[in-house]
């Protein structure tokens, strides 16, 4: 899912608020637990695998630490049962490097290691200089050194994705930016993802021996 597509879900979201009269009232959120920005009728335990779109910065410590500690817990707990979309962007004013670097990667099919790596590194927010050297030096240990510089040298590249934060990514509000199923937004919160999640899957049905615990060992003859 695109940033335009999160967009057009905000305004259907306040569109919607603003048309509610006393005899239509909003849905109530609380029919999803946990804390979220936007509501579209979604059914609690509705869905058998639960789409999340992230929305990160690799300059982003709030990313960084989504990336390394509460993506793999997510995992972890829910298996196949959550499914991630990973969107890159590059803040007003953070260095454009990461990005860069990832795009080269990511077309030589090594997006995921260039990301994973990225994060590791805890780059700089503001920093470029400082971030710089740690690029170049994954950049080698991944081969794709002249690549990257020459991607980096060319000035169309940073042009383009100021361009596209611009036209698109400002109307993220906050990083990481986690969108589940389309509509529901919130932050990175380890906890918070989990009870929605939750309140999002569908529950298993009981097993048979649940159904009937005593089984067929207490039949008599």
């Amino acid at each position: 899912m695109s940033v335009r597509i999160v967009r057009f879900l905000f305004l259907l979201f306040f569109a919607a608020v603003a048309a509610t009269g006393c005899n239509n009232p909003t849905p109530k959120k609380s029919l999803i637990e946990g804390q979220y920005e936007l509501f579209n009728g979604l059914i609690p335990h509705s869905r058998s695998v639960v789409q999340i779109d992230i929305y990160a910065d690799f300059t982003c410590a709030a990313c960084q630490q989504f990336a390394i500690e509460t993506m793999p817990s997510l995992a972890a707990k829910f298996g196949s049962r959550i499914q991630f979309r990973k969107h890159y962007l590059v803040g007003t004013k953070s260095p454009v490097f990461a990005q860069i670097f990832y795009e080269v990667a990511d077309a030589r099919g090594r997006g995921e290691e260039a990301a994973e790596r990225l994060f590791k590194a805890r780059l700089d927010h503001r920093d470029g200089a400082k971030n710089a050297p740690l690029i170049e030096s994954l950049a080698r240990d991944m081969n794709l050194a002249s690549a990257y510089q020459s991607s980096l040298a060319n000035p169309d590249n940073e042009a383009r994705i100021r361009k596209a934060w611009n036209v698109e990514g400002s109307h993220i509000t906050f990083f990481p930016s986690v969108v589940l199923e389309n509509t529901l937004l919130t932050n990175g919160n380890r906890e918070n993802l989990e009870t929605i999640v939750s309140s999002l899957l569908q529950i298993p049905e009981a097993s048979s021996a649940a159904r009937d615990p005593a089984g067929t060992e207490d039949e008599q003859v």
